[in-house]
């Protein structure tokens, strides 16, 4: 496939996602028929990073920052459109390599954030939860914690990979407001979406749980509603010991798990 024939599709799949511009209330075009191998998009969590604990009264919360890259070939594009009940109908857009794309219905849910994140999510797509290690260093079957953010509108942060273009095509806006009617948000090959651990939802609640030693599961698209290269590569982790001197409680990374690299296996 030719650099001329990529800019062509790129100009055609932006036009018909994004025509509404920052959501609004105009259609989408679709796109021609799919012609050629699909392009697929590998969605892969890095393990959570600026791992620490913040105090707020007497809660004491394990902050952390968020990051999911697309490792794959194509682009990860979600559409949405609201019926006249309110409901979203959120659909994946698959580009091939020939030309056009696939248009195809998932079952992922929008939320709004209205918690300082005031545009829509794909609720809970990607999930943290905390489990105790045992004795022997091994993560127990026992969620003891989870993170409280609604979900994640995905878009081009920052550019880590070799792969994909050299300037970001999608941006948060996209996401939309309040009233909008349809969306579009999408991430390209190569490039990563942060969630730094200062912006709300970033944070398991442990007030209540003892020092020791936990594992923090990080699973990208657990119910697996996106069409991907694998859904083999999705989970991460990172291990933590969390422990207490006077009035103070710290969290210390101990081990990280699986990091994203092109063409690694699972």
């Amino acid at each position: 496939m030719t650099g001329r024939t990529t800019r062509a599709m790129l100009v055609v799949l932006l036009a018909t996602l994004f025509a509404a511009g920052c959501g609004g209330d105009e259609g989408f075009k679709d796109p021609d028929p799919p012609v050629g191998a699909a392009l697929l998009p590998d969605i892969v969590p890095t393990p959570p990073k600026h791992v620490q604990l913040l105090r707020k009264g007497k809660v004491w919360e394990l902050a952390f920052t968020s990051i999911l890259v697309n490792i794959g070939e194509g682009d990860f594009i979600l559409r949405a459109k609201r019926d006249g009940s309110g409901d979203w109908h959120a659909d994946q857009v698959v580009e091939h390599a020939t030309s056009g794309a696939e248009v195809i219905p998932t079952p992922a849910d929008l939320v709004w954030g209205g918690d300082g994140h005031d545009h829509w999510h794909i609720e809970r797509v990607a999930t943290n939860r905390l489990v105790p290690l045992d004795a022997e260093g091994e993560p127990m079957n026992r969620t003891v914690g989870v993170d409280t953010k609604v979900g994640f509108c995905y878009y081009d942060f920052k550019k880590v990979l070799d792969t994909g273009p050299r300037r970001a095509r999608y941006v948060h806006e996209t996401c939309g407001k309040a009233n909008d009617v349809y969306i579009g948000m999408g991430l390209s090959p190569g490039w990563e979406d942060v969630y730094p651990f200062l912006l709300p939802g970033q944070t398991i609640d442990i007030t209540d749980l003892p020092d020791g030693k936990y594992r923090m599961w990080v699973n990208a698209d657990e119910p697996r509603w996106f069409r991907e290269v694998t859904h083999d590569n999705n989970v991460t982790w990172i291990d933590i010991d969390l422990s207490t001197v006077g009035p103070n409680r710290f969290a210390g990374v101990i081990k990280t798990g699986p990091t994203p690299v092109p063409g690694s296996k699972p």
